[in-house]
């Protein structure tokens, strides 16, 4: 049995709900959205019980930064592919959640050109950043 039909399964983590409602919206024909989360501890709790394929996050959460979400996800054990979705256009922060794991980085005013595209290529195993920046180095492992 393939598993070339399953639909990826997302959680979402973004403290605006306005924002959660449209990352829904643009992503639900495609996938399969486990949870839509505002809190980075409410994703430490989900995203061991419910195992997506992809956790997508933005950098500024309320209770702790998404960089701090992710670190914690991966120290976990969790196996789930990360792109970050935030209106942080500068390198350092590309830079910071990339050498932390994520596998792609999306900026916000570019949503509707770069998600899906950043998904399909996160998905294929590659890497991807918004806007022309530089990919960082991949880290040894």
């Amino acid at each position: 049995m393939s598993n070339l039909a399953a639909v990826p399964s997302l959680l979402l983590a973004d403290d605006n709900p306005a924002f959660l409602q449209v990352l829904i919206e643009i992503l639900e024909p495609d996938y399969e959205v486990v949870a839509a989360l505002h809190e980075g501890a409410s994703v430490l709790d989900k995203v061991t019980a419910l195992c997506p394929d992809l956790v997508i996050l933005d950098i500024s959460l309320g209770d702790m930064t998404g960089l701090e979400v992710l670190r914690r996800v991966k120290a976990a054990g969790c196996t789930a592919k990360a792109i970050f979705v935030t209106v942080h256009e500068d390198i350092d922060f590309v830079n910071a959640a990339f050498d932390i794991g994520a596998s792609g980085y999306v900026f916000k005013a570019r949503i509707s050109e770069d998600l899906q595209r950043a998904i399909s290529t996160v998905f294929n195993g590659g890497r991807f950043v918004s806007g022309g920046l530089p990919l960082p180095p991949q880290a040894e492992k």
